[in-house]
């Protein structure tokens, strides 16, 4: 009954099964009155002892999103954001710091370099893609969350996907030994567009197994996750597996790191109807059938296909 579910859905495909259930349904796009804090930290009693510096992750964070957004970034640039971060906290301390206060102190330094980042930064900090750049007000006690990045699209859909990524750690070190936080990431192909994205995802996907959180990826492209070495040993990582029907690439692709005998390719080359495939437990794999009825109330919430 404690258990806390977060979806991210890149596609609000969710959004019926949400409001069925209670769910806090936040919508991020371009002028919503939704807000995430960037700057938010997790609660540092919470932290364990090998994350120790959440002001120092945080700096990462703003880090590999300027990487994202940006053409390339210079060391000396890497160095003036890691100061101002650090500053941001020091100086603002009755309150949890904005990205605009954060820009504000950017434009203080006196380095060229600096200048450039905040004319650079400006959109996300203070201009017309500002979405988290201002106080988190959305229930952050819900035990039921989904991130709906439908209205989302450019550079802002890579940048908001890794702030949700690091809201949902802040969460899991928070909720560490009071409750298990079940975690679905759709559209699993997004997050392995680049080598950062790819590297800050399963990152995050590892550390937050160790704190009792339960992940789990959807795509309709293995083949795209499994293009990627991190994707490769996400995949070949993962005790267990559902696989619904695959197109012959993508189970060539698959088959880098689960190898399937002739029989058990056609469970999902081939698959007699929807809702049947194979499961991967382990070194076990089965055929399972899992059709859901269409005259069900569950099937008018989970159905997607227009």
């Amino acid at each position: 009954p404690e258990d806390r579910v977060i979806i991210v859905d890149p596609e609000d495909e969710y959004s019926d099964i949400g409001r069925e259930f209670g769910a806090q349904l936040i919508d991020i796009y371009v002028g919503s009155n939704t807000h995430l804090n960037l700057m938010d930290l997790p609660d540092e009693d919470s932290l364990s002892s090998d994350d120790t510096d959440p002001i120092g992750q945080k700096s990462n964070l703003i880090m590999g999103l300027f990487e994202n957004i940006l053409t390339e970034v210079t060391d000396e640039e890497f160095s003036i954001i890691d100061r101002v971060t650090h500053l941001c906290y020091e100086k603002i301390t009755d309150r949890t710091p904005t990205l605009k206060d954060w820009h504000v102190i950017l434009k203080q330094q006196p380095e060229q370099e600096a200048q450039n980042l905040a004319l650079k930064s400006e959109s996300y900090a203070t201009g017309s893609q500002d979405v988290f750049s201002y106080e988190t007000n959305v229930d952050m006690e819900s035990r039921f969350v989904i991130f709906n990045l439908k209205k989302l699209s450019g550079k802002l859909k890579p940048f908001a996907l890794m702030v949700i990524q690091d809201y949902i750690w802040n969460q899991v070190v928070n909720n560490q030994g009071k409750a298990i936080t079940w975690l679905y990431f759709d559209e699993l192909q997004l997050y392995f567009k680049n080598k950062l994205q790819a590297t800050f995802f399963t990152e995050l996907y590892s550390r937050i197994r160790k704190y009792g959180a339960i992940p789990t990826g959807i795509t309709q492209n293995p083949e795209t996750v499994l293009s990627t070495e991190e994707g490769r040993k996400l995949v070949a990582n993962c005790e267990f597996l559902a696989l619904l029907k695959l197109k012959r690439t993508d189970l060539e692709a698959l088959e880098q790191v689960i190898p399937l005998t002739p029989s058990l390719e056609r469970f999902v080359l081939r698959p007699k109807a929807k809702g049947t495939g194979l499961i991967v437990a382990g070194d076990t794999i089965v055929p399972f059938e899992n059709p859901i009825p269409k005259d069900t109330k569950l099937y008018q919430l989970v159905a997607t296909d227009s």
